[in-house]
């Protein structure tokens, strides 16, 4: 069953908010608008808070465009898009199967970053017909880098990030073995999360830098996620090999 609240759709793909979408809205505007209260003088108070909610609605939109770049390409080639859902941690668009060749998950889950880093070109483009430290270039700005982030960000090798999908994409070609590829990419999500909960909380704990809670709470949805991924591969790999006998 779907979580969350349909808000409409998007080419025929249902869209849907889930609850925890609004608390990371909410601490993008909160951060984004106390940081530029502070730092342009000549801003009030409504337009810093104004324009920090704008920016966390123009973020979600560019991980709306994200997903939906994955989404179209699935569609491509013919695997159907269920739903797009934003969350706390960005966003995931639930599809009916996978693709069924290694070239073609390749071109799934490059779909996204490119889109990503095609914003931000596009916006670092903008940029420079905007009058210097207005809203809109600051706006603009934080947008552009925050798409470059997400675009990085997700070409880390290991599911489920787009760069785990990738890698197991390429797995998948050496081995001709998709799910050796799935299990490879699963394990160095795992081992990529583990590593984000350690150097996060002890960034938390040793400098008292709260954005080490966040490394932490995405290390440990990446866990959870790659042993997902290895726990369904390990289930489907049981069931073919199973065979049945006539009574």
């Amino acid at each position: 069953m779907q979580s969350g609240w349909r808000v409409g759709s998007l080419l025929g793909i249902p869209l849907f908010l889930d609850p925890s979408w609004f608390i990371i809205v909410t601490l993008i505007a909160l951060s984004d608008g106390w940081d530029w209260q502070l730092r342009y003088a000549n801003w009030s108070q409504g337009l810093a808070w104004g324009a920090g909610l704008i920016t966390a609605l123009l973020l979600f939109g560019s991980v709306l465009l994200h997903e939906l770049g994955h989404s179209l390409v699935a569609r491509s080639q013919g695997i159907r898009v269920h739903s797009i859902t934003l969350f706390l941690f960005g966003g995931m668009a639930a599809i009916d199967h996978e693709s069924k060749t290694p070239g073609q998950a390749f071109q799934v889950a490059i779909a996204g970053p490119a889109v990503s880093l095609g914003l931000f070109l596009l916006l670092q483009g903008v940029r420079p017909f905007l009058i210097p430290y207005s809203p809109p270039a600051v706006m603009l700005g934080e947008i552009a880098r925050l798409n470059l982030v997400l675009a990085l960000f997700n070409l880390i090798p290991g599911l489920p990030l787009d760069g785990g999908q990738i890698l197991k994409s390429a797995v998948w070609k050496l081995t001709n073995n998709r799910f050796q590829g799935v299990r490879w990419a699963a394990k160095t999500g795992q081992a990529l999360g583990w590593t984000a909960m350690v150097l996060g909380l002890a960034s938390l704990v040793l400098i008292q830098d709260g954005g080490g809670l966040w490394i932490a709470l995405l290390g440990w949805f990446a866990i959870q996620n790659a042993r997902h991924y290895d726990r369904v591969t390990t289930l489907q790999e049981t069931l073919l090999s199973l065979t049945a006998e006539k009574p």
